[in-house]
């Protein structure tokens, strides 16, 4: 498993701010393994969890495909 920071909060901290908040992506888990690990899952959509201490949102790495339909 590998997590890495992603979105505005690097910017924000590149450019010297406070983040308000902190977003992370994880590469090579399931959600099996992270609701194991004591993350909640809160996604609809794709599967996102909210770490147990911090509360911050975990989004496990997905691949999106696009299937063209010529009608």
């Amino acid at each position: 498993m590998e997590i890495f920071q992603v979105g505005g909060s690097i910017r924000d901290e590149l450019l010297g701010i406070k983040p308000n908040d902190r977003d992370w992506v994880v590469v090579g888990s399931t959600p099996e393994e992270m609701e194991a690990n004591g993350f909640k899952a809160i996604g609809k959509d794709f599967p996102v969890f909210l770490h147990p201490k911090t509360k911050e949102a975990y989004a496990l790495a997905r691949t999106e495909k696009k299937i063209w339909s010529w009608v």
